[in-house]
């Protein structure tokens, strides 16, 4: 097994099945690793409710990286240990730009997602699927301030580049990122994009610097595992770097192993290999 002493893995697309579910032989390997006292974090772009739901099986007790590393959270104790924020001049000009353009969108608030009433009956549906959702009646009832993450939903084409034209405008450090809705499991069937930005908080890699810091790793002990350029600066600080086989070329040029997704099992399969489970 050599000498690595702790395991981060992301959510969606590495770790987790097309259905959002953990896999049989991951599960196992990551109980194994467990009663071995190896930790397992996960670091994920998703909320910590949407990262509790996903991971509720497993019962890690170890700090979630939430919201692409603006946010560490200790579920033992539902405490949040690191919280980047939004500038809010950021958060104020996107609201105007969305608003103008008749775009929807949530403002997480902590870990709440505030919105308008849905204008559409695919939006309504679209609300209906999600968590921790609290409706305001009027644009200026939206909180401005302290906002973990706006996410924009858009058709595309002209509406994101007055997103992406307006942050370049604003000369403000963020971090965004861009992917069709229909690529997340429970939400196929949508063809609208999202348009993710907060706080530019040093992506996963400064979340799992965070942690190595508090459970005395050195980045020479840990794996890290990964499958989208969001998970770039979390190998970048890892002993060893692990990319799922789909990965854009950035990641696999950064990866000292690459693995097979194989619907999620490719992680249990890896680590059984790797700590001789």
């Amino acid at each position: 097994m050599g000498d690595y002493k702790a395991v981060f893995t992301d959510l969606d697309g590495t770790l987790l099945d097309e259905q959002g579910r953990v896999s049989a032989p991951s599960r196992d390997a990551l109980a194994r690793l467990k009663a071995r006292g190896v930790p397992v974090f996960v670091a994920t772009g998703r909320s910590v409710c949407a990262t509790e739901t996903a991971v509720t099986d497993l019962d890690l007790q170890t700090p979630w990286i939430c919201y692409n590393g603006a946010v560490v959270y200790e579920p033992a104790t539902r405490e949040w240990l690191r919280h980047e924020t939004l500038d809010d001049e950021v958060t104020e000009a996107l609201l105007e730009v969305a608003h103008a353009h008749a775009l929807f969108y949530f403002l997480y608030h902590q870990d709440e997602k505030v919105t308008l009433p849905p204008r559409f009956d695919f939006q309504a549906d679209f609300y209906g699927r999600m968590e921790n959702i609290r409706e305001v009646a009027r644009f200026e009832d939206l909180p401005r301030r302290s906002v973990t993450k706006l996410s924009i939903f858009t058709s595309g084409g002209e509406h994101d580049r007055a997103v992406l034209d307006l942050l370049a405008g604003l000369e403000k450090e963020h971090y965004i990122e861009r992917f069709p809705m229909g690529t997340i499991p429970g939400f196929r069937e949508f063809g609208f994009h999202t348009m993710d930005v907060h706080s530019f908080a040093g992506g996963k890699g400064a979340g799992m610097r965070y942690v190595m810091e508090r459970f005395g790793l050195d980045p020479s002990e840990v794996i890290a595992i990964g499958d989208h350029r969001n998970d770039l600066s979390m190998l970048e600080e890892a002993g060893l770097a692990v990319a799922v086989g789909d990965a854009p070329p950035e990641l696999l040029a950064a990866a000292d192993r690459v693995i097979d997704h194989d619907e999620g099992k490719g992680v249990g399969h890896f680590l059984a290999e790797m700590f001789d489970l």
